[in-house]
């Protein structure tokens, strides 16, 4: 089965997987216990899978491609702000409101990175590197994944991306607890 698989193609197959439990996750109800436990194998999936590019696509970028330096700390940027969601949304209850605002950012993220991955950076590295370079990579890929613990490094609050959902409507609790307080509308 992966003894033909390249680096590419097996880091585009998690790309296809992560987005295939992302779409799971939108057919689950909010609060559902499914959410988070689907949400936590994301969790390990996404954090395995940029172990992997890190250790072997990166390097190989950074040194082949002309831009590859710059390219390369594009991609690790990318990770820390993502690597930075999973560390918030790791411990979030599902019941709570944050989950599901998390869990929003996330797959906006993921799916961002991955397109632009798949688009620009993996044609750049297929055009520099050879078949049996990236089978050979693919095959160091798959170890790492198998032995990373799949827990997000810590990273520092400043790493997080921008939240650019719409804030959350308040509750009619909030809004009455508001009105008695202040006497009255605002």
């Amino acid at each position: 089965m992966y003894h033909d698989e390249d680096l590419l193609e097996q880091l585009t197959a998690d790309h296809r997987s992560v987005l295939v439990h992302f779409s799971e996750l939108s057919g689950i109800p909010s609060g559902d216990p499914q959410r988070k436990d689907l949400a936590d194998l994301v969790i390990d999936q996404l954090v395995r899978h940029t172990r992997a590019e890190e250790q072997h696509l990166y390097p190989l970028a950074r040194d082949r491609l002309p831009d590859g330096p710059v390219v390369v700390e594009r991609e690790l940027a990318d990770h820390r702000a993502v690597e930075a969601l999973l560390e918030e949304l790791r411990p979030t209850h599902v019941t709570s409101p944050r989950f599901d605002r998390l869990v929003a950012r996330l797959v906006e993220e993921v799916t961002r990175h991955a397109g632009e991955e798949e688009a620009r950076l993996f044609p750049a590295v297929r055009a520099v590197a050879s078949e049996a370079e990236l089978c050979d990579l693919a095959v160091r890929a798959r170890e790492t994944k198998e032995s990373s613990t799949g827990r997000p490094r810590h990273q520092p609050p400043t790493a997080r991306p921008a939240d650019r959902l719409p804030p959350p409507e308040r509750s009619a609790s909030e809004r009455m607890r508001d009105f008695l307080s202040s006497g009255g509308p605002h």
